[in-house]
């Protein structure tokens, strides 16, 4: 039996702005300022999850204040977050997709305050049925609650949904929450396995593609 897509959830960082790299660096420079060095493995770990989901991970690895580092990362990340990049390729995609009648939400693990600001600069506040931040989540990615939220706040059926992701950690979350998942790599997650993912594409585009071709 085919399922008829109603809504397109997107994640943000990686998918609508190209933040994984300030998710990183904000990172290894509050590690260098404690006289760390942390390895590329180490980076690898850090991308797609919040602060709070990976500091466990360095706890056990390396010995540092976790207030001092927690302060310092917030500041690198907001400075650096002011001159982030965005897809504009899936910028243009959300407003087409939502001129097709398609139902479009945000879920995120990032916050709501960042998050609006990514709404002003790509003049995106109108265009979100949805948006799901940390702020919503007793769990984040890769537990299902962020997308099956997203889902209960839409009134449609995860069955319904169609995921757009770049990481393994959100492709999980989708396929936890029954969900299709869409992943469009980027440079700090191509390595990733993405093998439980529906499909991946090169570029945002492809997706119309996807929803054209109705046996999804």
């Amino acid at each position: 039996r085919t399922i008829m897509i109603q809504a397109i959830l997107f994640d943000r960082d990686g998918v609508i702005i190209n933040s994984e790299k300030t998710n990183v660096f904000s990172a290894v420079q509050a590690f260098g300022d404690l006289g760390i060095v942390i390895s590329e493995k180490d980076k690898e770990y850090i991308v797609g999850k919040h602060t709070l989901d990976y500091v466990e991970y360095f706890e056990k690895k390396y010995s540092f204040p976790l207030d001092m580092f927690l302060k310092i990362q917030k500041e690198n990340y907001y400075k650096l977050f002011s001159s982030v990049e965005f897809f504009e390729n899936t910028i243009k995609l959300i407003k087409r997709l939502k001129l097709k009648g398609y139902k479009i939400a945000l879920t995120t693990s990032s916050h709501l305050d960042s998050t609006k600001t990514v709404f002003e600069k790509a003049n995106l506040g109108e265009v979100f049925d949805v948006v799901v931040t940390f702020e919503d989540c007793k769990k984040r990615k890769p537990d299902p609650y962020p997308y099956l939220i997203t889902a209960k706040k839409l009134g449609i059926k995860s069955s319904e949904c169609l995921v757009i992701e770049d990481s393994v950690i959100g492709l999980e979350s989708a396929k936890n929450a029954k969900m299709k998942c869409v992943v469009i790599p980027n440079e700090y997650t191509k390595k990733q396995d993405f093998t439980k993912a529906d499909f991946i594409v090169k570029y945002p585009n492809e997706i119309e593609d996807i929803l054209n071709n109705k046996n999804i």
